[in-house]
């Protein structure tokens, strides 16, 4: 039986080749970009979820109360925190400090390499699935010039040879001194979010940072491992207590565990400290848009097969008549299905790896479709059997239930509720397509608002270089080559970026702050007395630090600051508490976004400390970008010729910052194109079909004196009722999703209308051109033949 089944679907699939071609291409389509979102989809859940205690790896975050009970959440947590810890509640094996990845060059011999590290304790090799492949990680928590090394990093050092040559070697890192190699690390997988490439000593870092041994401060961040059958919310309640006992404040800190692997996905949370999203809205999207796609070709599949019920009316009866049961039936339709769904699932593989190179450059992935993995296999099982069921079981149950006598007849005529539920079925396929075309132009047009926005502070032609000891000590002799020579602008020093300040105190007090306003966090920035003229920020009030002056009794502030201390039309002269020494404040600067736009400007702090602002920035002249670039580096080679240059672009950082954003604004604007283009190759099959099966019709129309247009108006007028309900339908689906999705911006568009007009008037066009190409070949035909067709 099985093998007459596959003869039977075969012979019936030749016989409607184009119906044939139609349902494979589209379905190959749909799912090689299916499979390729899921691939990412898997990746994204798979980060950072290989380490062996997974389970009991959790970040220690602090939560901190602002104004009317709103609560921060904070990276950010106190070495002592952790420590004492670890010495008062059993129920933590090991803490791990976690530093800051930062890049900086190291030198081997005579050559310089740039890579990204760190600081950490040794605990983080002892309990972070990172195997340790030669020499004593242990030497990180006793020698402070012990240096740890991936093996990447060994290979460029020392080639094959690594094994040999590495430890003990000496490496001097341009900011932060000269190491020996104690051990040698196996590289991170791309399932993990720390790539770094060096790590040294905690302690090190320590004792020339003892500010961190502070309770309050917020300097790195930390995990606990906890024992297995901790009870989370008691041993939080105890470390929280520990924190209070240690820290003052009416409106006291707080402690939030969150699970490590879980932090790179839900790494966003609301105004009480629950998380609220993160990257896992874009892991959504994704997965929701590529089963919209599936939908859609499974849509065009179930459509062309009931259109075409009717024309196997007479095997049906035939079969029916000779004993054949309904389950047999159904089974012979199921088998066409799945000839079809496996035809178009090979061609969607060989589709998708074809395509995976280029959305690994896209993504910034390294994807890949590994057959030995069970998932995977399961994964193209699911997708293999949903697109059959979806797009088989309807047809099936429909053609298999023609009666014997009406069908042997033939009289059968599709039932109205048939009809109805495929009109249904092009009315929900265009409205999935719009609510995706609609997204990727307001996406768009988030993103375009994103980089085009007057932020109040200059970030083009502006490049940044890490201010390490050698820098600071010839700062002046290369500031004064830097802007005399050709294509430079400005010099000056600030840290961190402006863009980003996530350095930040509550320690500022004034004259009538409220206990809710206890620990309300200042943006802070070290700056050189520059700073404005080369960002170009204007100041509003009073004046920004005098050139040579040694100000430790004065700051500026901006306006945002200002205002929330309540300081008047005039704060020139008024003073404030910081860091429990008394200010006097010289000026106010306009406000800039110091922060991302997910985010209110904050109130900022602007301190002259040029020796300790940690980036040196250039600015170009933008209309000679490469004489300026080649002034910068012959500069350096003659002040710093054993520094090597390295700089980043600030605006580039800037456009980095929204990555994601940028991504899904990419990917929203490929699902729509597909979707709409999905859509319309089941629309000119269906057309084609409608048109056929009225081929007798439109042949009296045309001997009674029906013109072309009254002809194509009637073929069509069906199509672009469902296609207006499309659009009627789906723009307020749109506007709702998409405005929870503006939400989380702190500064974002109004939802454009234009963008509903646009999509709807596209879709409607293309729709109408795909249709009207068989409406006028039909209306155009010799009424003669028409009138032969029976």
């Amino acid at each position: 039986m099985f093998k007459n089944y596959i003869k039977t679907a075969w012979r019936n699939l030749l016989k409607n080749k184009v119906y044939f071609a139609i349902n494979a291409i589209g379905l190959s389509i749909s799912i090689a970009v299916s499979l390729l979102m899921l691939l990412w989809v898997f990746d994204e859940y798979a980060m950072n979820k290989y380490h062996e205690k997974d389970d009991q790896l959790y970040l220690v975050k602090r939560t901190i109360p602002l104004e009317e009970g709103v609560l921060d959440v904070y990276a950010g947590i106190s070495y002592p925190l952790l420590n004492e810890s670890k010495a008062q509640f059993p129920e933590i094996e090991d803490y791990v400090t976690i530093g800051a990845t930062f890049e900086d060059n190291l030198r081997l011999e005579n050559t310089d390499y740039r890579a990204p590290g760190a600081f950490t304790n040794t605990a983080f090799f002892q309990n972070f699935s990172v195997p340790v492949l030669l020499g004593n990680i242990e030497d990180l928590d006793k020698k402070p010039e012990a240096l740890a090394i991936s093996e990447r990093l060994a290979k460029r050092f020392w080639g094959e040879e690594w094994p040999t040559k590495a430890l003990g070697s000496p490496v001097h890192i341009y900011d932060n001194g000269d190491f020996a190699v104690a051990a040698v690390y196996e590289d991170f997988p791309v399932q993990s979010s720390i790539q770094n490439d060096f790590y040294y000593g905690f302690q090190r870092h320590l004792s020339e940072n003892d500010w961190m041994l502070e309770w309050g401060n917020n300097g790195m961040q930390g995990a606990f491992v906890l024992r297995e059958g901790t009870n989370l919310e008691a041993l939080n309640q105890k470390v929280q207590n520990l924190f209070h006992e240690n820290i003052t404040g009416e409106f006291k800190e707080g402690v939030l565990f969150q699970k490590f692997s879980d932090n790179y996905l839900y790494n966003q949370f609301d105004e009480q400290a629950e998380v609220s999203g993160g990257r896992i809205e874009y892991v959504r999207i994704f997965t929701l848009a590529a089963i919209f796609l599936l939908v859609i070709s499974c849509i065009n599949f179930i459509n062309l097969s009931t259109a075409q019920a009717a024309k196997r009316a007479g095997e049906i009866g035939v079969r029916k008549a000779i004993g054949a049961r309904r389950n047999t039936l159904i089974g012979q339709f199921f088998m066409e299905t799945s000839m079809i769904t496996a035809t178009a699932f090979i061609l969607g593989i060989l589709l998708t790896i074809t395509l995976l190179p280029y959305v690994n450059t896209l993504t910034n992935k390294s994807l890949s479709m590994d057959f030995n993995t069970p998932y995977l296999w399961l994964t193209l099982f699911g997708v293999f059997a949903l697109t059959t069921f979806l797009s088989g079981a309807y047809p099936s149950f429909v053609i298999s239930s023609f009666k014997p006598v009406t069908a042997l007849k033939g009289t059968s005529k599709e039932q109205k509720g048939t009809i109805s539920f495929r009109k249904g079925l092009v009315v929900l396929q265009f409205s999935l397509a719009l609510l995706l075309i609609i997204s990727a132009l307001i996406i768009q047009k988030q993103i375009e608002y994103v980089n085009q926005k007057d932020l109040g502070i200059a970030k083009n032609h502006l490049i940044s270089i890490h201010q390490d000891e050698a820098l600071t000590q010839k700062y002046e002799a290369l500031r004064n080559e830097l802007i005399n020579a050709e294509g430079i602008e400005g010099v000056t020093l600030v840290g961190p970026s402006p863009l980003s300040t996530p350095a930040s105190s509550s320690g500022v007090s004034w004259s009538g702050k409220t206990q809710e306003q206890e620990n309300i966090e200042f943006a802070l920035l070290w700056t050189a007395h520059d700073f404005p003229e080369t960002f170009e920020i204007p100041i509003t009030k009073g004046s920004y630090y005098a050139e040579g002056s040694q100000d430790t009794l004065n700051l500026v502030i901006n306006e945002t600051a200002a205002s929330l201390m309540d300081l008047g039309e005039d704060p020139i002269g008024k003073t404030i508490q910081f860091w429990g020494n008394q200010r006097r404040i010289i000026g106010v600067t306009k406000d800039f976004h110091n922060r991302s736009l997910y985010e209110p400007i904050q109130p900022t702090i602007f301190m002259l400390d040029p020796n300790d602002a940690g980036e040196m920035f250039i600015k170009l002249d933008g209309t000679q970008t490469k004489t300026a670039l080649a002034s910068v580096q012959a500069v350096f080679d003659n002040v710093l010729p054993d520094n090597p240059l390295h700089y980043d672009f600030l605006d580039q950082e800037y456009a980095a910052s929204y990555s994601a954003e940028i991504l899904t604004g990419t990917l929203a604007k490929y699902f729509a194109i597909i979707s709409i283009l999905l859509s319309c190759l089941g629309l000119f099959g269906l057309a084609a079909f409608m048109a056929k099966e009225r081929t007798k019709e439109i042949g009296i129309r045309k001997v009674l004196g029906a013109s072309v247009q009254n002809i194509t108006v009637l073929v069509s007028k069906d199509f672009f009722k469902l296609i207006t309900l499309a659009i009627l339908l789906s723009g307020p689906i749109s506007y709702y999703f998409m405005n929870i999705w503006l939400g989380n911006f702190a500064y974002r568009i109004n939802i454009p209308m234009w963008a509903f007009v646009l999509a709807g008037a596209l879709t409607l066009l293309v729709a109408l051109a795909t249709i009207g190409f068989q409406a006028i070949k039909s209306a155009t035909a010799n009424p003669v033949n028409s009138l032969r067709t029976e």
